[in-house]
């Protein structure tokens, strides 16, 4: 009976359908390594994404831009801020990854322009700005204000 109150009060919402919560029981070091290697695996993603802009599929003779790296920005960013979401209520600790993907996206677009580097990383294309404005999205969706669920009985 005791050890259901523990969890009761721990973890409210544990085993609810419809609702994710911040497990409580993990030290501030893990969730700081949580939040630190999401972060990598959001700097990994972007480089996917960068990496794959321009894949193009030959059909028929005829060569087709296939951009699915503009749906994949979206996607892994909106699922890398819902993992971080349930390592930390904070919503601006819970963004550090999507903070850190878009500055890595600024440093990409203007690598040509830095000191000694000459190459272009990001092209000036319309799947560039498409591949900034999706990840964006993706990963503020998570973070949009919810408001509770109103009883209509």
């Amino acid at each position: 009976m005791t050890s259901d109150k523990t969890v009761e009060t721990a973890e409210p919402d544990w085993g609810h359908p419809t609702k994710s919560q911040v497990r409580m029981d993990t030290t501030r070091g893990e969730k700081v390594s949580g939040i630190v290697w999401l972060t990598i695996g959001a700097l990994g993603g972007l480089f996917i994404a960068v990496l794959y802009l321009g894949t193009r599929v030959t059909i028929g003779g005829t060569s087709w831009p296939v951009p699915w790296t503009i749906v994949l920005a979206g996607w892994f960013n909106s699922v890398i801020t819902r993992t971080a979401l349930l390592w930390t209520p904070n919503r601006v600790l819970a963004g550090i990854p999507l903070m850190v993907w878009l500055l890595g996206f600024v440093v990409l677009s203007a690598w040509p322009f830095l000191p000694g580097a000459s190459s272009v990383l990001v092209p000036s294309t319309l799947w560039s700005m498409l591949v900034l404005v999706v990840g964006l999205a993706g990963g503020m969706w998570p973070m949009r204000p919810r408001f509770p669920e109103v009883d209509r009985d």
